[in-house]
């Protein structure tokens, strides 16, 4: 188990660290941003898998991650956080966010002398990000696909806070047990239905 300051697996600073960096790749505006949606705990969750204790046999993990695969619907946070262990994601993830975070820091002290990337204003958070894009960073890379996927993806995977990314795009959910309109389709009418108060007066 990683030494954090609140439980979790990143400490306190990583946490905020790359809350603000996220919160730059989609900042709030008259739209709730990524702090508001929550990406920080999609991060944190995806990044937990590093934790999940995954020693057991060959066989089982394949069986288990063909498991897991088949409907991550209705899994325990847990049950998702070993299915990213058994793939390897874990701990190669937690390892990258870690030596990101000593990055961001570093540029941040090129750009203001003495201040750490929480310590910048936003345009020297946009500049500090925007040197890690232009070098095409692995890190910046991993960062910009987590911070898309917390934003926009199902909230059930720990980020999209109040269904934040999807009333920017407009999307009401998933549709069960109608199918969505154009162009959204029918590829979630196995979902169960979470938002019904968002699809009030809905034709069937």
């Amino acid at each position: 188990m990683s030494n954090t300051d609140s439980g979790g697996v990143l400490t306190d600073h990583e946490r905020a660290t790359i809350e603000a960096a996220a919160a730059r790749i989609v900042p709030a505006d008259e739209d709730a941003g990524a702090r508001e949606a929550g990406v920080i705990d999609y991060i944190e969750g995806l990044l937990a898998a590093d934790d999940v204790d995954a020693d057991i046999s060959p066989r089982e993990k394949k069986e288990y991650a063909n498991f897991l695969l088949g409907s991550l619907a209705g899994r325990t946070a847990e049950q998702q956080a070993t299915l990213f262990k058994l793939n390897g994601l874990g701990s190669r993830h937690l390892q990258a966010y870690r030596d990101g975070v000593v990055e961001l820091d570093r540029l941040a002290a090129e750009v203001t002398s003495g201040k750490d990337f929480r310590g910048l204003d936003d345009a020297g958070r946009d500049q500090v990000l925007t040197a890690l894009d232009e070098r095409k960073d692995p890190f910046f890379t991993l960062l910009l696909t987590h911070t898309m996927e917390g934003f926009y993806g199902h909230p059930r995977h720990g980020g999209n806070r109040d269904q934040a990314g999807w009333q920017v795009l407009g999307y009401p959910g998933p549709s069960f047990p109608h199918g969505n309109e154009t162009p959204y389709g029918w590829y979630d009418e196995n979902e169960p239905d979470e938002f019904p108060h968002a699809k009030k007066g809905r034709s069937s």
